[in-house]
């Protein structure tokens, strides 16, 4: 770690470093406007089993904080932080069915920024859903998911889609 990021509590270079979204191949990107409480609860329908949500940079407060202490796993994964300083508060909960009807609870009376500015969901070493700048940018979604499944998801939330081609997000790819 730097000095100046020792000094002044800022993430290292390496701690930037992480797994993310494989936009080698395709992907997908959806926008529009949406909240958490109808994210988390869509999640549900979409999500494997044993996928762990990742909040990071969040200010929680009372229940919602309390709420994320408990339900807070080890990492599994390291993911590429969104936040290079202040260091970020982060925590992977995992995405049970109760954790995330309960979360959706909370935030329903709550403001985004409560509970992350970044959002991704993860499963083993590879990301499913990345969301940096969570609300105000694009989410992306892995390619391993069908049409059929991003197109509900993105109904539920009231977002439009679209297929990306790898690289790094080259032109739009009509859809199959």
């Amino acid at each position: 770690m730097g000095l100046l990021a020792k000094i002044f509590g800022a993430v290292s270079r390496e701690e930037m470093r992480g797994i993310s979204l494989d936009t080698t191949g395709p992907y997908w990107e959806l926008s529009g406007a949406t909240d958490f409480p109808s994210l988390l609860e869509a999640l549900e329908t979409l999500l494997p089993p044993g996928c762990v949500l990742y909040f990071e940079d969040g200010g929680p407060s009372g229940e919602l904080a309390r709420f994320l202490r408990e339900h807070a796993v080890p990492e599994r994964a390291h993911l590429a932080y969104g936040t290079i300083w202040p260091r970020p508060l982060i925590f992977h909960v995992p995405a049970t069915a109760d954790t995330i009807r309960r979360l959706a609870e909370l935030m329903r009376s709550r403001l985004a920024v409560e509970l992350a500015v970044h959002f991704h969901v993860y499963r083993d070493q590879t990301v499913l859903l990345e969301w940096y700048d969570a609300f105000t940018q694009p989410m992306r979604l892995a390619g391993l998911f069908s049409e059929d499944q991003v197109r509900l998801f993105a109904q539920r939330l009231g977002m439009v889609y679209e297929k990306r081609a790898g690289s790094g997000g080259g032109p739009p790819v009509a859809p199959a």
